[in-house]
């Protein structure tokens, strides 16, 4: 069995850990495993506003939570192209300096950047990213398509497990409801359509963001699609 077979059967583990918590460190752990890095942060990522926050960090045996770290993609060059291409990526040097920004501060004493996008198709869950190699550690085409390979299969669990536990989130009309929401139409418009008031309309979009635990409207569609309700 090769360490890319060896991989893959490993991440299978992570789905039947009990909980999200558990299946977050897990997942930096065999990626600390299997990797010449010797940290790793996890992201969320989400392609409204191109805003990435932190989850959690594991470095030297300890996690730490680094919520309060939030980003703009969209000024952190390697990321994003990591995110649009969907594929593992490395800087150092020169380029460091050219595809970070100085909205992103990084140590004196680091001298590379390695992204590992989370995605299932074209949507993009998170990413993982490292600061710090190994000593004598070797970033070449081979090892960033295994840590691709990796994002992938991380990015399809995540999926399977919003998806899963969304099919019977949300009721039918629920369902109808945001997904024409989430195409741009008010809730006037939404009621028309369905031949329900608007009053009705408003209520089943209220009882959807309550169940996503979401703040409002447009933070219910970004959970959708997150957990792959919508798509």
């Amino acid at each position: 069995m090769d360490n890319s077979t060896t991989i893959l059967a490993r991440t299978k583990e992570l789905e039947t850990l009990p909980t999200q918590e558990r299946r977050m460190v897990k997942t930096l752990e065999l990626y600390l495993e299997y990797f010449p890095v010797k940290d790793a942060c996890l992201f969320r990522y989400s392609p409204i506003g191109f805003l990435s926050e932190g989850v959690i960090s594991f470095e030297d045996g300890h996690i730490h939570y680094i919520h309060d770290e939030r980003y703009d993609v969209r000024t952190v060059t390697i990321i994003l192209d990591s995110i649009q291409k969907r594929k593992a990526m490395f800087c150092e040097g020169v380029e460091l300096f050219e595809k970070t920004s100085s909205h992103y501060v990084i140590d004196r004493d680091v001298s590379s950047f390695l992204v590992t996008p989370l995605f299932k198709g074209s949507f993009v869950y998170g990413y993982i990213h490292s600061l710090h190699l190994q000593e004598f550690a070797k970033v070449d085409e081979s090892l960033l398509n295994e840590m691709t390979k990796f994002g992938n299969r991380i990015g399809k669990m995540i999926h399977s497990s919003f998806h899963s536990a969304g099919d019977d989130l949300l009721s039918k009309r629920e369902l109808e409801v945001m997904s024409r929401i989430a195409e741009g139409n008010t809730t006037k418009e939404v009621a028309d359509t369905l031949g329900i008031s608007e009053l009705t309309a408003k209520q089943y979009v209220k009882l959807a963001v309550k169940k996503l635990n979401a703040k409002n409207r447009v933070h219910a569609i970004t959970e959708m699609f997150r957990r792959g309700i919508l798509s």
